[in-house]
């Protein structure tokens, strides 16, 4: 099976053994090495500076009360991963679990307090350390700190001393810290949910942001172009899994940005499948949507690859149309654009295409106009990928959405022909198709920040041969 079960045995063998030299050379070929080392670290000023445009777009006698995530229970004493909440990142850098942070302006300056965990020796021993109020001023430029149990009387005393117009948060991050925050014993300003005005700030990235999507997308290229080598007939959708989880630790990545979705045959129709337990068949398709989180930042990166190696007609047809709509809206994407009408082109070509090559039946404008395209388009045409795969995209005042420089975009046309659709040639059903790069908007163009790998039929063959 192109070595694939020697691979994996492999892989498990060296996790339990010192012989590393010795067992990679039982091998053939060197297995894949990380792509540089794994580095997240940045200047706490930007987070500094990002409370900043904060607070001066919230009003003086108001303040800002950002919850981040907490630890949730798996079963019995295990807890599931923790990761934390975006925009609390976003705004400190802070990544452990059950921390307030308060942001406010005095005088000309932003304040940060933050409320975070602190552990007793006990604690310690069996859990680690963790930054604690000293660490929090120290590394993340809180201008004070407490442990998280002072949180409602420091809170009462905030709002009791001050006279605030309201107070801007994120209640529904944390039902447990947002609870203790409401029985403090104060009269709660008015509350504003404060997630539209970071999304804002979060819309346009930074270099460091952008290089931290670039470095998640090359990890998610390297597990592609890894897993192309050794898909074939009679793999299972996990041993697929199991190569980008491989690519995904050598390269220090904590977790994957979303689950992965290893689709093959009848469950490529199933947009977020996730059991990725069948085992793959001779001529079929292979849907893999797949994206690796670097330093909290997400890739989103799709290919449609047949099993075997080489796609059918009737595969090749769906796949090239797809192919068409992809680089028709690249060739159109540029700052001032609007997402809706790259869009609606995607959904023009798409139908024209199918309608032209006998593969559906009906009338255009009426299956434009009624939405019934939806029916082998069911998904937009992309999204912005930053903190989070699905990251912030706010429409504008008239309630478009418009691309603008320095937006990170997910693109991904897709048609999907689903089994016993009496609208579609039967010898389509099932065939779907959908590619995903991940795209930088610039001030002339774009960039394809996932173009290193192949997504035409030609390159596809040829890497998988």
């Amino acid at each position: 099976m192109k070595k694939i079960k020697l691979l994996l045995l492999t892989i498990l063998i060296i996790s339990f053994s010192n012989c590393t030299d010795t067992i990679i050379e039982s091998v053939e070929g060197p297995l894949p090495v990380k792509l540089y080392p794994y580095e997240t670290t940045y200047d706490k000023e930007t987070f500094k500076e990002r409370r900043e445009v904060l607070a001066n777009t919230i009003p003086n006698n108001s303040f800002a009360l950002v919850f981040t995530n907490d630890i949730y229970l798996r079963n019995g004493d295990i807890n599931y991963d923790f990761r934390p909440a975006s925009n609390f990142f976003y705004l400190t850098g802070f990544d452990e679990p059950s921390a307030i942070a308060i942001i406010r302006k005095i005088a000309s300056e932003t304040e940060l307090i933050m409320f975070v965990e602190e552990r007793n020796s006990l604690l310690t021993q069996w859990l680690g350390p963790v930054y604690g109020p000293e660490g929090a001023m120290e590394y993340f430029y809180a201008d004070t700190a407490y442990g998280i149990t002072e949180f409602q009387s420091v809170v009462r005393d905030i709002i009791n001393n001050g006279s605030y117009q309201s107070i801007y948060c994120n209640p529904e991050v944390n039902q447990t810290l947002a609870q203790s925050f409401y029985s403090c014993g104060a009269t709660i300003p008015p509350e504003i949910d404060i997630n539209e005005l970071v999304d804002k700030q979060r819309v346009i990235k930074s270099p460091i942001e952008i290089d931290l999507i670039q470095r998640a997308v090359d990890v998610s290229v390297q597990g592609f172009l890894q897993a192309m080598k050794f898909i074939e007939p009679g793999m299972y959708e996990y041993e697929v899994e199991a190569i980008f989880d491989y690519i995904l630790a050598i390269n220090g990545c904590s977790r994957n940005a979303f689950p992965s979705i290893i689709a093959s045959g009848p469950n490529i129709n199933i947009l977020h499948y996730s059991a990725n337990n069948r085992q793959m068949q001779n001529g079929e398709l292979v849907m893999i949507d797949y994206g690796a989180e670097y330093g909290y930042y997400a890739a989103d990166v799709t290919r449609t690859l047949p099993v075997n190696g080489n796609y059918t007609t009737q595969q090749a047809t769906i796949y090239n149309i797809v192919y068409e709509v992809h680089q028709t809206v690249l060739n159109d994407m540029a700052a001032g654009v609007s997402y809706y009408e790259l869009y609606y082109q995607n959904v023009d070509i798409i139908i024209t295409r199918l309608l032209e090559k006998g593969i559906i039946s009906g009338d255009k404008n009426q299956i434009i106009s009624s939405n019934a395209y939806r029916q082998y388009i069911p998904g937009g045409l992309g999204h912005p990928v930053g903190l989070d795969a699905h990251d912030p995209f706010l429409r504008d005042p008239g309630g478009d959405k418009i691309l603008k420089e320095n937006m990170v975009m997910a693109i991904e046309p897709h048609i999907y022909l689903f089994e016993g659709d009496q609208t579609v040639n039967s010898d389509y059903w099932n065939v779907s198709a959908r590619i995903e790069d991940v795209v930088l908007i610039t001030s002339t163009g774009i960039q394809i920040l996932s173009s290193s790998l192949p997504n035409e039929i030609g390159g596809i063959e040829a890497m998988m041969k």
